[in-house]
C-alpha cells in the first residue's frame, strides 16, 4: 500500500478546460496566418502602404544567362535580392518600425536627419555638424591632391582648346543656417572656416583653375522666393535656375556669343507638393511649400533629345541626355553633374547649341568629350560630396596623363 501511494501523483493535472482549448487554438491560428500573410500580399498585393523612402530601385528578378554553375550562384544571390526588397507586407513593417522609433521613443537617429526651425529637414551624416561648423578641415595633403586632379583636367582640356569650371553646388544649411536647430546655431564658433572656404582660399593662393562658388547667388536670392526645399535635400528649380543662370553669366564673359538665361523666359508658380527625400524617410506626408514648377514660354525654341540609360563610363553604365537647341550659335557644353546638376537639364538646353548631361560628378570622361568636341566642360559637384570624395581615386579613374 506505502508503495502504491508512492507511486500516485500528488497533484494530477486536471484535463484542460474548454477556453483554454480555445486559446490554445486561437494562438496556432494566429501563427499560422502570419506565417501566411506574406505569401497572401504576394499573391494578392493587399499592402497598400506607400513605398518607403529608400532613394534606390528595388533589386529586379534575376535572370539565369546561361546554364553554368556561376551563372546558378549569381542567380541565387540576386533571388535573395530580390526576395529582400519584395516579400509580402514589407512597405507595412518598414512603415510601422519608423513611426514606432518616432512616436514612442521621438529616435530619428534611424532617419539620418537633423530636424530644424518650422520643421526644415536637413541631411545629417557625412559629418554634417562638424562641416557646418568648420571643425572638419582639409589637410595640406589632401588640398594638394585636389589642385593636381583639378589643373590635369584643365590642362588635359586647355590642351585641345576647351574651356574648365569646376562647380560646387552648396548644401541647404549653407544657404539657409538660421533654419538649422537652435542648439546648433548657438554652437557656430567666431571667425568659423569650411572646408570649402579653406579650400578657395588655397587655391587663389596656388592655382588658377576657376571654379564657381554658388553660395553667394542663392543667399541673395532667397531674399525673393525660397530656393531650396524644406522636406527635401536639393536645391528647388527657383535655386537650381539661380545656379544655372550664374554658370551662363560666368562662361559669357568669354563666350560671348551665350545668350542670357532669363527669369522672364519662363512661367513659374509656387504650389503645393507632396513628399521630399527627408519627408519619404520620415514616413510622413509633409506639405511641401517652397515647391516650384517652370514652364518655358512659346518663344523659347523647342529642344531635340536624346538619352542613354546605360552609357559605360569608368564608373559603372551611366545615363546621358543631349539635348541640342537648332536656334542657338554654335557652342557646345558637356556637364558632369550630381542630382542637383540633374535639374540644370530644364534650363541649360538654351543657351547653348549642343548640351551633354552626364548624372555622375565623380566623371571626366574624355571619351565623351573627344566625341562631342565640346567648347566648355562643366564639373559640379555637391558641397558635401565635395568634402568626402577621395580626388586621388578620382584622378586614377580619370586616366590623364
Amino acid at each position: 500500500m506505502r508503495c502504491l501511494e508512492m507511486n500516485r501523483p500528488m497533484n494530477p493535472e486536471p484535463f484542460p478546460k474548454p477556453a483554454r482549448q480555445w486559446a490554445n487554438v486561437l494562438v496556432i491560428a494566429i501563427f499560422f496566418s502570419l506565417l501566411w500573410l506574406p505569401t497572401l500580399d504576394k499573391c494578392f498585393n493587399l499592402d497598400n502602404s506607400r513605398p518607403p523612402g529608400e532613394n534606390r530601385l528595388p533589386a529586379p528578378f534575376p535572370q539565369l544567362q546561361q546554364p553554368s554553375l556561376a551563372a546558378a550562384q549569381k542567380f541565387i544571390t540576386g533571388l535573395e535580392a530580390y526576395f529582400n526588397d519584395h516579400f509580402g507586407f514589407r512597405k507595412k513593417l518598414i512603415r510601422l518600425f519608423q513611426n514606432w522609433k518616432l512616436g514612442l521613443f521621438h529616435d530619428r537617429s534611424v532617419y539620418k536627419i537633423v530636424v530644424g526651425q518650422d520643421h526644415w529637414l536637413f541631411w545629417g551624416e557625412a559629418q554634417m555638424v562638424e562641416h557646418f561648423l568648420g571643425l572638419a578641415k582639409f589637410t595640406p595633403g589632401r588640398l594638394q591632391l585636389w589642385q593636381t586632379l583639378l589643373e590635369k583636367r584643365r590642362d588635359w582640356l586647355a590642351q585641345r582648346g576647351i574651356k574648365y569650371l569646376f562647380v560646387v553646388a552648396p548644401d541647404k544649411q549653407s544657404v539657409y543656417p538660421e533654419e538649422l536647430p537652435a542648439w546648433l546655431i548657438t554652437a557656430v564658433p567666431a571667425n568659423r572656416e569650411t572646408k570649402l572656404d579653406q579650400f578657395l582660399k588655397y587655391m587663389q593662393t596656388h592655382s588658377t583653375v576657376e571654379i564657381l562658388d554658388l553660395r553667394r547667388p542663392l543667399i541673395d536670392a532667397k531674399k525673393i522666393a525660397p530656393v531650396y526645399l524644406q522636406n527635401d535635400t536639393h536645391w528647388n528649380l527657383l535655386g537650381s535656375f539661380v545656379g544655372a543662370q550664374e554658370l551662363v553669366k560666368v562662361l559669357a564673359q568669354q563666350f560671348t556669343n551665350l545668350p542670357p538665361l532669363q527669369l522672364q523666359d519662363f512661367t513659374w508658380t509656387n504650389m503645393a507638393y507632396t513628399g521630399g527625400d527627408m519627408a519619404r524617410m520620415l514616413g510622413t506626408d509633409a506639405v511641401e511649400k517652397n515647391y516650384f514648377a517652370f514652364n518655358p514660354k512659346p518663344a523659347l525654341p523647342r529642344l531635340r533629345s536624346q538619352e542613354n540609360l546605360n552609357y559605360p563610363t569608368a564608373w559603372g553604365l551611366k545615363r546621358i541626355l543631349t539635348l541640342e537647341n537648332p536656334e542657338a550659335a554654335s557652342t557646345t557644353v558637356v556637364l558632369f553633374t550630381d542630382s542637383f546638376g540633374v535639374s540644370w537639364e530644364q534650363f541649360l538646353g538654351y543657351p547653348f547649341k549642343k548640351t551633354i548631361f552626364l548624372a555622375d560628378n565623380r566623371e571626366f570622361n574624355p571619351k565623351i568629350i573627344s566625341e562631342n568636341k565640346p567648347a566648355i566642360v562643366v564639373n559640379e559637384m555637391l558641397e558635401r560630396y565635395f568634402y568626402t570624395t577621395d580626388p586621388e581615386e578620382l584622378m586614377g579613374r580619370d586616366g590623364l596623363p
